[in-house]
């Protein structure tokens, strides 16, 4: 790919967003003259889409926005499973105290799931990233062990593994779904994400979010994606293909890959001047990756490299240098 740089840093997509988005944002240009707060037409199709009632949904702007509203709203006393997503640890800035659990054993993910007395909020992303996944039945262990706290589970890239607990939150009344179109359907920059909980849950968040909250044309973005959702179920399928791809090449090249059920790989190195020699080769060769923490997540240090799954252009690129490398040490 010459002197181009390819940015493999965020698990975002690298396609660009297809033209039925941008046709289907027209007609709500139309109708964004005044404010939109919780647009209704948003909020059914997500009812219908999930089987749950239109009181358990709220729209925010991104799954950032309600991470940090519920760090306002419940975070006294909040926990987190580390490695995982930079935002939970920043509910430090809204006024939640975070106490970070490490979980990453032996290169394996795994929460516990026993009672946390004094938690008033639990944030859990699964699939996480940089890396691993809990099972359902776990999930429901900790929301069962904790009813004391607001469970909050981050399903920003649900789509990319059958592990939802969405519709659980008809029946606990202390548990909280984030979803969000920014993973899934590729829109990151449209800011548009959705809480799914009891309605006293949601009437205490939405004391901490801004009125009107959501961009109007993102729902329109929203349900211009929702209305084509057969595109987007196929490049996820093509996406996670050419992770487990990606994977099976670098075991073969004997690296340690951490196992993901997203949109990216987290290699761990044994030392952090291995791990750091690696990142500033992909760096000079034009690549742009996550080393350690990078901007994205909190736990690691420089001993790990998250790459993201790009196009088949892209893969191919980082395949060739990643075997030059492999080649040239001793």
């Amino acid at each position: 790919m010459g002197d181009t740089v390819i940015n493999l840093q965020f698990t975002t997509f690298t396609v660009p967003l297809p033209d039925f988005i941008y046709d289907g944002i027209k007609e709500y240009c139309r109708n964004a003259n005044g404010y939109q707060p919780q647009p209704q037409i948003l909020v059914d199709r997500l009812a219908a889409k999930h089987a749950i009632p239109k009181g358990m949904i709220y729209l925010t702007a991104g799954a950032d926005e309600a991470i940090n509203a519920f760090a306002l709203a419940y975070g006294k006393q909040t926990y987190i499973f580390t490695p995982t997503y930079i935002v939970y640890d920043g509910m430090k800035h809204f006024y939640a105290h975070v106490t970070a659990i490490d979980s990453l054993h032996n290169n394996a993910y795994t929460i516990p799931t026993d009672t946390i007395p004094d938690a008033t909020l639990i944030v859990l992303a699964n699939p996480n990233n940089p890396c691993g996944f809990t099972t359902r039945e776990k999930v429901i262990e900790l929301i069962q062990h904790n009813p004391q706290a607001i469970v909050v589970i981050d399903e920003v890239y649900a789509e990319f593994s059958d592990l939802s607990v969405l519709a659980e939150t008809k029946r606990f009344k202390n548990l909280a779904v984030l979803r969000s179109f920014s993973k899934s359907y590729g829109m990151a920059a449209a800011r548009v994400a959705y809480i799914t909980a009891h309605p006293e849950v949601i009437a205490a968040i939405q004391n901490k979010t801004q009125w009107a909250n959501v961009s109007y044309l993102s729902i329109g973005a929203a349900m211009s994606a929702l209305n084509h959702e057969e595109y987007f179920t196929n490049l996820i399928s093509d996406i996670i293909s050419r992770r487990d791809d990606f994977i099976r090449y670098l075991n073969t090249g004997g690296f340690t890959v951490l196992p993901s059920r997203i949109n990216a790989v987290l290699i761990r190195f044994e030392t952090t001047k291995e791990g750091t020699l690696f990142a500033e080769y992909l760096q000079n060769q034009k690549f742009i990756v996550s080393h350690g923490n990078g901007h994205s997540n909190v736990g690691l240090d420089a001993r790990f490299v998250r790459i993201s799954i790009g196009t088949e252009e892209e893969m191919r690129a980082i395949h060739t240098a990643i075997t030059q490398y492999h080649l040239k040490q001793p």
